[in-house]
């Protein structure tokens, strides 16, 4: 089974619950549209991204909506604007993705995490589905790392360049698919913990068992 029949597969068998929001939610068409507009979407987001570089009054917006359940802290900002980084904002967002177990140790992310949860954000918002996206874990320590069931010693949250996220009420199979299209790093799903890890490293998907035994996805 390749990666795109099983993430078809997984997600059509899940019963995905969308409380007052969305009623009889499509799988099938979710699919059949996000993979129909893929090429033109990544073609223009680089087109997009390259204009943004060049063009500092660029009038584009980005705005994200992330919290953190653990801290009870929320995050509503427009992260980019007129072709820039809102640097208020990014200092927010490095400080929200913290290590809460390691004494709140903060370094600086990586600003393409915001990225990646605006673009899947955003294109559930295309579907009337206006959640916010909930950061299960942000930076490690190396102390905290180590005492983290399964991570990998060479973890891109030691680096500040990975973000485990939720959102309720969705089921995971469905925000990782998303992750897939719209993350140019690696995608893992755990969907006996419910959650999805987004990276900006190498692309590359994988799926976490009940049993904690790792298989690579093919690309």
């Amino acid at each position: 089974m390749d990666r795109r029949e099983f993430l078809i597969k997984s997600v059509a068998a899940s019963s995905i619950i969308v409380p007052q929001m969305v009623s009889g939610f499509d799988v099938s068409r979710f699919i059949s549209k996000v993979d129909r507009e893929k090429p033109d979407s990544e073609t223009k987001s680089h087109k997009e991204d390259k204009a943004s570089e060049s063009n500092p009054n660029a009038k584009e917006e980005r705005f994200v909506w992330l919290t953190r359940r653990d801290s009870g802290e929320e995050f509503k900002e427009i992260f980019y604007a007129d072709g820039k980084y809102n640097f208020s904002a990014y200092k927010k967002f490095c400080w929200i993705m913290r290590d809460l177990r390691g004494g709140d140790e903060m370094i600086p992310m990586d600003a393409n995490l915001l990225n990646i949860a605006y673009k899947i954000q955003n294109t559930l918002l295309s579907f009337d589905v206006r959640k916010p996206i909930n950061i299960n874990s942000g930076y490690r320590s190396p102390k905290t790392n180590a005492n983290t069931e399964g991570a990998a010693k060479n973890s891109y949250h030691l680096k500040g360049r990975a973000i485990d996220i939720s959102m309720e009420g969705m089921d995971p199979s469905l925000v990782g698919y998303l992750g897939v299209i719209m993350a140019k790093g690696g995608v893992g799903f755990y969907p006996m913990k419910n959650f999805i890890h987004l990276d900006t490293g190498d692309k590359r998907q994988w799926i976490v068992n009940n049993k904690n035994q790792l298989k690579m996805l093919d690309n």
